[in-house]
């Protein structure tokens, strides 16, 4: 009796600590670094999965957990791996390699919020999808009651009505407050992964509806597009499964390969003026034209341009007085400047192809499918900002893309180490909607 007490107290504080890691998303702790209150109940959350580790080991759920989220944060270690190379080919000045030195700190960060999502994955297995969901919907739910006390219900819908009758061209000031962009685009992937896998009862569809309230609520007009045609290849692709999953898996790596291809045309289009040619044609780029007119004379689309390592494009627009931009709000473009032109194809293999490879292994058809429709989501979303290195969207689709059969490999894992499944690994279940 007393473990399970302890047990539920454990839960309990884990879920707390997560709806806070969502709440309090953007406010910055003072502490003479960047570092926000997200990034410290995202410790916080890594800690006490540690901590229950060491009093109640489930090895072979640790291994796979922390296994799977080391390949998901492959991305990161080819950005360092490439920078370090190109910082000693070219001699790059030993203030750009400090500015990336710097920008490290922040992908260490980023890890972090992928080990919060192998700890959710620690604590509950697959269900820890769902409680990480809930933990979202939470707080955002919150941060809309609040905005109701403060100026009423009725004209809070009423604003509500009006950004979804004009597709986001009217909004209020009411509205407005609740645009919290990441986590727009944290429910958006759950969304897809919702709509993928849907389950057949009422609490699935209550769950979902609240998921679409709080999207809406937002309404990020490329998170509907990016959700729109996921959906569009994603049910294809399951539809081709249907008949023949070595087929499915044929297209996904198919159009994973187009997609790096196209992400690399993308650079060339952006070097050749197309935006400005956008702009002629009366098309609002909301400014994106003149960026990237600002940042071309840092970078070459050819195959000898090196790039000068993370951090470099930061650093350049920091000094330049007369670039007249702070920043590129692409993600896409600044890795392709930091990180050169091999740089950067090798860092979209490592997002695209290595993942859904990885995590559709051992012919998990459907875990391919759900694997690439969420990195098609994020690439869509993240083209026009930057959105790639958003950290609650990186433990968002870090827990979906690891949690995939999570159970399955746990099992499996524990049967090779020991010979013998766990009572707790063995009664692991995916799914709380029952």
């Amino acid at each position: 009796m007393e473990i399970n007490v302890t047990d539920k107290a454990r839960n309990i504080i884990f879920f707390a600590v997560a709806v806070m890691m969502y709440y309090f998303l953007t406010q910055e702790i003072n502490l003479g670094i960047f570092i926000t209150y997200r990034h410290a109940f995202a410790l916080v959350l890594i800690l006490i999965a540690i901590i229950d580790f060491l009093r109640k080991p489930n090895i072979a759920r640790g291994c796979v957990a922390a296994k799977d989220a080391l390949v998901f944060s492959l991305p990161m270690l080819v950005t360092f791996s490439v920078s370090l190379f190109i910082w000693f080919a070219n001699q790059v000045d030993t203030t750009v390699i400090s500015r990336g030195l710097s920008s490290m700190f922040f992908y260490t960060n980023m890890f972090s919020f992928t080990l919060a999502a192998a700890a959710f994955l620690y604590f509950f297995g697959e269900r820890g999808i769902w409680y990480n969901l809930i933990a979202i919907l939470t707080a955002n739910l919150l941060m809309i009651a609040t905005i109701i006390s403060k100026n009423g219900l009725a004209p809070y819908f009423s604003e509500f009505i009006t950004l979804i009758k004009t597709f986001a061209g009217e909004t209020g000031d009411i509205i407005v407050q609740a645009e919290v962009h990441e986590l727009a685009f944290c429910i958006g992937a759950y969304l897809i992964y919702m709509l993928l896998k849907p389950q057949k009862n009422k609490t699935f569809f209550v769950i979902l509806a609240l998921s679409a309230f709080c999207f809406l609520s937002a309404f990020k007009r490329i998170g509907i597009i990016a959700i729109a045609v996921t959906l569009v290849l994603g049910w294809l692709l399951k539809f081709t499964a249907h008949f023949s999953k070595k087929a499915a898996s044929g297209v996904i790596t198919l159009i994973t390969l187009l997609v790096i291809f196209s992400l690399l045309a993308y650079i060339y289009a952006i070097k050749m003026n197309a935006f400005e040619f956008l702009e002629q044609l009366g098309i609002n780029t909301s400014g994106r034209a003149g960026i990237y007119a600002a940042v071309d004379k840092y970078y070459e689309f050819s195959p000898a341009f090196l790039g000068n390592g993370i951090g470099a494009l930061t650093y350049h627009l920091n000094t330049d007085l007369t670039a007249g931009v702070s920043a590129v709000h692409n993600d896409f473009l600044q890795y392709y400047i930091d990180l050169g032109f091999w740089g950067y194809i090798l860092w979209l293999v490592s997002i695209t192809l290595v993942r859904t490879l990885y995590f559709g292994r051992d012919g998990k058809t459907e875990n391919a499918i759900t694997a690439f429709s969420l990195i098609l989501y994020l690439i869509i979303v993240s083209l026009t900002d930057n959105t790639m290195n958003y950290p609650l969207l990186t433990t968002t689709t870090a827990l979906l893309m690891i949690g995939g059969g999570f159970n399955e490999r746990v099992r499996n894992t524990e049967y090779k180490i020991f010979g013998h499944i766990s009572a707790v690994n063995k009664k692991a279940k995916g799914e709380i909607f029952s």
